[in-house]
């Protein structure tokens, strides 16, 4: 249901350098989910994903032009300059180098297109890269989360990093560093601290998807799993490609079902 905040920017980085020497087209993150309902579910998910990509991929035909100062529409959806700057990183390993030559030539939205229509793996990889780092929840979530079902399997691992990444900065920094600290509290096992805090979180930031989601594994964590699962759900209905909320959901159903199995069996 979570991920370490120091991992999140580590995991994006290494994820790119992995692509490198040709061996990346042969990666492939082998999870082992638990359950088979979990895996039907991040199915269910993937398919949805990819029936509405392909709805959508008609619009890189569109020879509307774009604003001064990014890449021009021959770079729109080919993604060629964004290629070259992701070389060049995965060579000098120079994240904020990279951050900045991307702020200047690509908008999010030109990022989401060259993520749904290039048909260069590296492209895609790069801009997911680029979403990650530099994305907000508003512009990158959607294209991201449909970024799960690309073909290349790098590519949606990367998507999955970069989503958590977005998850975490999705609100004020004010908001933000709450949301760290209640992860911290998690990690040291102080529960009920975590869940107290992050209910006063979303208090204030009813719409901040991913404090449901670290209270929902503070609940998971202490077997409270009615609770763990109805915040899973409101995750969901704020942030229908959250993953780890359907993940956690389909784990409080089973052990749900297995507790009532058990009680009158």
């Amino acid at each position: 249901m979570s991920r370490p905040k120091h991992q999140r920017a580590e995991a994006l980085a290494a994820r790119a350098d992995r692509t490198t020497n040709g061996g990346a087209a042969r990666m492939t993150r082998l999870r082992q989910r638990g359950a088979q309902i979990t895996k039907a579910a991040l199915w269910f998910v993937a398919a949805c994903a990819a029936w509405e990509w392909q709805a959508r991929a008609g619009f890189c035909s569109d020879t509307r032009g774009l604003a001064t100062g990014v890449s021009g529409m021959s770079d729109e959806c080919g993604g060629s300059l964004l290629v070259d700057y992701f070389r060049a990183f995965l060579k000098d390993q120079d994240v904020e180098t990279f951050k900045s030559r991307v702020a200047a030539r690509y908008t999010e939205g030109t990022l989401g297109r060259v993520l749904a229509g290039s048909g260069t793996v590296t492209a895609r990889r790069a801009a997911v890269f680029s979403l990650g780092l530099l994305g907000s929840f508003e512009g990158s979530n959607p294209a991201l989360g449909r970024a799960l079902a690309d073909s290349d399997p790098v590519a949606r691992a990367m998507a999955e990093d970069a989503l958590w990444a977005i998850w975490f900065r999705a609100d004020s920094p004010e908001n933000n560093e709450i949301l760290d600290r209640v992860r911290v509290l998690i990690g040291r096992e102080q529960f009920k601290e975590a869940e107290a805090l992050a209910t006063r979180l979303i208090a204030n930031a009813p719409n901040f998807a991913e404090a449901y989601n670290q209270r929902a594994f503070a609940y998971f964590l202490e077997g409270r799993l009615p609770e763990s699962a109805a915040d899973c759900q409101r995750v969901l209905t704020r942030n229908p490609f959250h993953i780890g909320a359907i993940e956690g959901l389909a784990k409080c159903e089973l052990g749900l079902v297995l507790c009532h199995t058990s009680n009158f069996g």
